[in-house]
Order: C-alpha cells, then structure tokens, then sequence
C-alpha cells in the first residue's frame, strides 16, 4: 500500500514537472514548437531540439526552407521562421 502510494505520489510530481515545462515557454515559443511539429514532422522525423546550438539551427532552418521550396511546398514565412527558431533556440545547447 505504501508503495502504491508512494508510486502515484512520484507520478504525479513528474507530471507536474511536464506541465511546468511546457508552461515556461512564451507565446511565441510554444507556436514555434507547433509549428515545428507540424510543418517539420509532414517530411522526416523530429530532430531533438537540444541536439544543436541555435546558430545551427538557424543554418539548417534556412537549408530547409530552401529544400521545401524545391519540393514544391511553402517555406516558413517570416514571423513562422522567427517562432520555430525560439522555440529551436530555447531548447537548445
């Protein structure tokens, strides 16, 4: 009993942890994250955020944008760019 309890007790503090993370991103950062998840997900698998430093992730956004276009599909407008590069860059190394 006491270790179901103490079970559900950890649980719940990571899950509170979770929301408390996801809560700390601005407004801007958390469409980024959206956007990142829709518009970047439709081609290949995600890349971990934190697996580049946000001057790289400008570079590969840029590369990208450039890869769409050539597939026929819209690029990032600008204000999109700007949103998924915070949301890239506040996850980053």
């Amino acid at each position: 009993m006491r270790r179901a309890l103490l079970a559900v007790i950890l649980m719940a503090g990571m899950a509170g942890t979770a929301q408390a993370a996801d809560g700390e991103l601005s407004e801007q950062q958390a469409q980024g994250k959206a956007l990142f998840e829709a518009r970047c997900g439709v081609c290949h698998q995600l890349p971990e955020p934190d697996m580049l430093t946000p001057s790289q992730w400008k570079r590969l956004l840029q590369l990208m944008q450039k890869r769409m276009q050539q597939a026929d599909m819209p690029p990032l407008d600008e204000e999109e760019f700007a949103q998924v590069h915070a949301y890239l860059s506040s996850q980053s190394q």
